[in-house]
């Protein structure tokens, strides 16, 4: 496999069409990859939390550095454009967005603050969740539509006109969410409003939760549409930087990675900005399961540690599991996404003491600035990264291919002062940093093999992101997984799926209707939904020979909350066909004695997926042949594996693996932006697709 400073080499021929780039946004580095088919080039730029264009800006020159273009040469020549942004992920995090008023059905206003009575915990005390809204700016509008969808109580425009002005006028709102109870039966009375006040109030944004998720739960819809207005304007610099690549020559549209694990303009993330929260997550998820795929190796636990957090996912066959509802900060919204469970604990994590005098790590983050205390920004509380650098994990001098030297005794200094509090030394602080974080990841990825009933011994781990390798072994050889793998584009995974991810468009529509069908409605649906999909992927310019749709229904038991989601092969409703694919697989899930004889199974939601193919990079392909040299280590690091010494460790150059190259540990492999970390009983050996697979002893 061979490499320069900043670039893979494939063995694709390279392409006509000119160059891909892909942008992941993280909390602390901005990750680029640039592919023109032949050569894939990767780059790393410091984020600027107040402005996170600078990152993407200063990514994409360092990619034209290295493909030996000027950015405007580079950009005049990308076909393809994606980014994942936390946009919008930092507008929920500051609490920092538009003054939210809702629009609701009289009688429902406090439906919304009750949250269903979901709490959160933290150091023992029980609170609320955040939400977005104030409870005096929600206003109950007397209108009625019954469960059939037949209007009960017409709407009056004097009275929503009333409401939406007093709410601008005493409450400060300068946007609006509208969530009536039962508009996914009949949006008559919801789309009456939008219209009125988009009328009356042309400045200011309305979002409608029907619109969104024409889906039965209201609480979920009601969610999505009041954290859509809260983000309305999370979008502004996505746009402003379109602009300005734009001047630099980008002739393509810019796409904008969602939660989903695909990708839409930057207009159509105007219409549902919430679509973007955990776009980078999820755009590694997709990766990742190519990534498995191509070693072989189809089901895999995601593993993406930067320098923010932890995200776990899962790759069954290579596909992302998915979820019809996501958990944003204890507010569940009601927005199909990828399964991606995020703890706070990332290379930034900080440090401290508890009031009990305990040593704590996270969820507090030192991110880009000031970041870690090593970087010398201007830190002063250790985080992990200090600690990996301090215990010999880290080499301070070819930090991130050697652009950035770290300052190995700031770490050390700031570890000693935090351990004075606790009659501590420097080492013995690092190393509990470490091993705390070490459990907050472990226990993550337990909760993830528990609730979904993984079997270790068929699930690996896929380590990406700057820090993933460093402690995915470690954890794998806690939890009893057998094998990690660690692409060779490990530390810009996430960047890699943004310049891959299909355009995928998801319409849905509320059925409930008892199996067998009595009628051909919930056909009609379907195509209908089938219809709407092809049309959206026709106004993003896919051609027809580019265009596929995936149909799902939800099944259950009549009244039972939860549902099973089954594929609809060949775009036909057969009931009959879903009636017994339903018991086989509830049967399976759950037992033969869940399953009840007199129970009606209704057919509650179907859902088709637009999924439209694009001009996209490839992973690097490895020309190593077979191993004619052995692997000889480039020196040596010492390493505290406990506490007290540390114990001479070999360091491995992962461009020297050849096929037949065999590596045991305890070691260590300098992938240039990451390190991994083979302990001891692993083996480290070169696969397909120029990945690092670590086998677990």
């Amino acid at each position: 496999m061979s490499e320069n400073a900043n670039g893979i080499a494939g063995n694709q021929a390279r392409t006509e069409s000119g160059y891909v780039i892909g942008i992941d946004v993280g909390g602390t580095f901005t990750d680029a990859v640039c592919s023109d088919g032949l050569t894939t080039w990767r780059a790393k730029s410091p984020t600027n939390p107040a402005r996170f264009s600078d990152g993407v800006i200063g990514a994409c020159g360092l990619l034209a550095q290295a493909a030996g273009l000027s950015p405007a040469g580079l950009m005049e020549r990308v076909t393809r454009f994606g980014l994942g942004t936390t946009a919008v992920t930092n507008v929920l995090a500051t609490r920092r967005g538009r003054t939210v008023g809702l629009l609701t059905t009289k009688g429902f206003e406090n439906h919304l603050h009750s949250m269903r009575n979901h709490r959160d915990v933290s150091d023992g005390w029980i609170e609320k969740f955040w939400m977005p809204i104030e409870p005096e700016a929600v206003r109950g509008i007397n209108e009625r539509v019954d469960r059939n969808g037949d209007i009960v109580r017409p709407l009056v425009a004097a009275e929503v006109i009333e409401a939406a002005r007093d709410m601008i006028e005493r409450n400060g709102v300068n946007a609006f969410a509208v969530s009536f109870l039962w508009s996914f039966r009949n949006p008559a009375h919801e789309q009456q409003v939008v219209a009125l006040l988009k009328e009356n109030f042309p400045d200011v944004p309305v979002y409608s939760g029907v619109d969104l998720h024409p889906i039965m739960r209201e609480y979920e819809r009601t969610t999505l549409a009041v954290l859509n207005a809260f983000a309305a304007d999370a979008l502004d610099g996505v746009e402003e930087l379109e602009d300005y690549l734009r001047g630099l020559g980008l002739k393509c549209p810019m796409l904008l990675l969602h939660s989903g694990g695909g990708a839409i303009s930057a207009q159509e993330a105007r219409q549902t900005p919430l679509a973007l929260a955990s776009s980078g997550p999820a755009a590694g998820s997709v990766a990742a399961g190519e990534v498995a795929m191509t070693a072989g190796l189809p089901d895999a636990i995601c593993c993406d540690m930067g320098g923010t957090s932890i995200d776990v996912a899962v790759v069954t066959d290579g596909i992302p599991e998915r979820r019809n509802t996501a958990d944003l900060g204890g507010i569940v919204i009601g927005q199909s996404a990828i399964d991606v469970e995020s703890v706070g604990a990332g290379g930034g994590s900080i440090a401290w003491i508890d009031d009990r005098g305990l040593l704590r790590v996270g969820p507090q983050s030192a991110r880009a600035t000031p970041g870690p205390v090593c970087y010398g920004r201007g830190g002063t509380e250790p985080t992990v990264t200090d600690a990996m650098v301090l215990l010999g994990y880290i080499d301070p001098a070819s930090f991130n291919r050697g652009g950035m030297q770290l300052d190995i005794e700031a770490a050390r200094n700031a570890c000693a002062r935090l351990g004075e509090r606790l009659g501590m030394d420097a080492m013995g602080i690092a190393y509990g940093i470490r091993e705390i974080a070490l459990a907050e990841m472990s226990k993550a990825m337990r909760a993830r093999i528990s609730s979904g009933g993984l079997d270790t011994r068929r699930y690996g781990v896929i380590a990406f992101g700057g820090s993933g390798s460093l402690f995915a072994t470690a954890m794998a050889k806690e939890l009893d997984l057998p094998w990690v793998l660690t692409p060779a584009l490990a530390s810009v995974l996430s960047a890699y799926g943004a310049a891959t991810a299909d355009i995928r468009r998801e319409r849905s529509r509320a059925v409930d209707q008892f199996l067998p069908l009595a009628n051909g409605q919930a056909g009609d649906s379907l195509r209908e939904l089938i219809e709407r999909a092809e049309e959206d992927l026709a106004a993003q310019d896919v051609e027809p020979a580019n265009r596929s749709v995936h149909c799902e229904a939800e099944v259950r038991f009549h009244r039972q909350n939860a549902s099973l989601t089954l594929t609809i092969e060949d775009e036909e409703l057969d009931s009959a066909l879903l009636l017994e694919t339903f018991r086989d697989n509830y049967t399976k899930q759950f037992g033969a004695s869940s399953i009840t004889a007199k129970t009606p199974i209704e057919l509650s939601t179907l859902r088709v997926t637009g999924i439209g193919k694009t001009i996209r990079a490839v992973l690097p392909q490895s020309q190593a042949q077979g191993a004619s040299e052995p692997l000889v280590p480039i020196g040596q690091r010492d390493v505290y594996l406990t506490a007290r010494a540390p114990t001479p460790v070999p360091v491995f150059a992962a461009a020297d693996f050849r096929i037949g190259h065999s590596l045991h540990g305890p070691a260590l492999v300098d992938v240039g932006d990451t390190t991994l970390w083979a302990p001891e009983g692993s083996v480290v050996e070169l696969i397909a697709g120029g990945t690092l697979k670590t086998t677990i002893g």
